[in-house]
């Protein structure tokens, strides 16, 4: 593969910005389930990160195993028990404005069902556990909790602090030493809260339909999620599992788009240096090649931002540098074209920008190229 000439590089791609979408694209349904009792006593389940909200250090997270019910449900409370693999934050700092987090990062939830069992073992300062989500750090998240004095709460931290005076809740008896199942709905700004099945929050009002109520808020679109404590509260957690619709990468989507728009394109690739030192693909028009290796043509792009250039039998192929707003490489772009006879160097190139531009015509932050 060649290199191109200044003369065969517009000064739209040369000094151009590549600009990433801010939407995603949903993809059919999936589920994490996390089978705790693969795990040894005293582990952190792969994929968790210990965090910790306002003041302190970490909670102390760990699976230890528990006398229960076998599907630790209040209903069986007199049936025979057995041991259960379950997480627990053991931690008990005596500090009220200290929030243990414990975040599965493998994953970016935008529409999900979170539902755990949990119990509150002991908490004198404020006795409460239950589940962040939509996530962005340890400042900025929702939250929904239980308290053993008496309800549960729906509320936004947003820049480490609560962001509502009382948030939205309901007066319900939550009893320490006892199981209950806690999730959390999450569809598009419509939040949804049950409790052992029945919807808690929002609470019921006469004559609404159940199905139909929701919390509408956009503060966060998506984000982690994971499990959350209060101030000295000692809680397990068991039997988690999160139902989502998993998030198509925005620069694949912007791909797809191009793509329909140039139906005479041959091929669409892009390649980014993401978690690895060698070029990878992160977004393919056929979908067939994401996560192959690039090679010394891709890494000459993505170092140096050189444009390449190679003629094949019936078709030509640029591979250009994509950049972000303060012009610095991000990725590169492989753009394959049907050729036609007497075709030059600086007509592909030309050819190939249009197709450049309208690739960074739908996209919108440098953060979403390798998400």
């Amino acid at each position: 593969m060649a290199k191109i000439g200044s003369s065969g590089v517009t000064p739209a791609w040369k000094a151009g910005c590549l600009l990433l979408l801010a939407g995603t694209v949903l993809a059919p349904g999936a589920q994490l389930k996390f089978n705790l009792s693969q795990y040894a006593e005293g582990q952190v389940p792969q994929g968790f990160v210990s965090l910790v909200s306002g003041q302190g250090r970490p909670g102390d997270w760990e699976i230890t195993e528990e006398q229960t019910t076998p599907v630790l449900t209040p209903i069986l409370t007199n049936s025979f028990t057995a041991k259960h693999s379950v997480l627990a934050q053991t931690s008990a700092a005596p500090l009220a404005n200290h929030y243990p987090l414990l975040l599965y990062t493998n994953e970016i939830l935008g529409n999900f069902t979170f539902t755990t069992q949990f119990k509150i073992t002991s908490g004198s300062i404020a006795p409460e556990a239950g589940v962040a989500f939509r996530v962005q750090d340890e400042s900025n998240y929702y939250v929904i909790r239980a308290s053993a004095q008496g309800n549960v709460l729906w509320y936004r931290v947003v820049g480490g602090v609560r962001h509502d005076s009382q948030g939205i809740g309901v007066k319900i008896p939550i009893q320490t030493n006892r199981w209950y199942e806690l999730s959390v709905e999450c569809a598009g700004n419509q939040i949804r809260c049950l409790l052992d099945g029945k919807l808690i929050i929002p609470p019921a009002r006469a004559g609404a339909d159940p199905h139909e109520l929701a919390i509408n808020d956009s503060t966060f679109a998506a984000g982690k999620a994971g499990f959350w404590t209060a101030a000295d509260t000692v809680a397990s957690f068991a039997d988690p599992r999160i139902d989502y619709t998993p998030r198509v990468p925005l620069i694949q989507t912007a791909v797809a788009e191009v793509t329909r728009k140039y139906p005479r394109l041959l091929g669409l690739k892009v390649y980014s240096l993401k978690d690895s030192s060698v070029p990878l693909v992160i977004a393919d028009a056929k979908s067939t090649s994401l996560g192959d290796t690039g090679g010394k043509t891709e890494a000459e792009v993505l170092t140096n931002g050189t444009p390449m250039y190679l003629k094949l039998k019936d078709a030509v192929e640029l591979t250009l540098p994509l950049r972000d707003r303060n012009g610095e490489i991000i990725a590169a772009v492989r753009i394959t074209l049907p050729s036609f006879k007497g075709e030059t160097t600086d007509t592909a190139a030309t050819r190939a920008t249009v197709i450049q531009q309208a690739l960074e015509s739908r996209l919108n932050t440098l953060q979403d190229v390798n998400q």
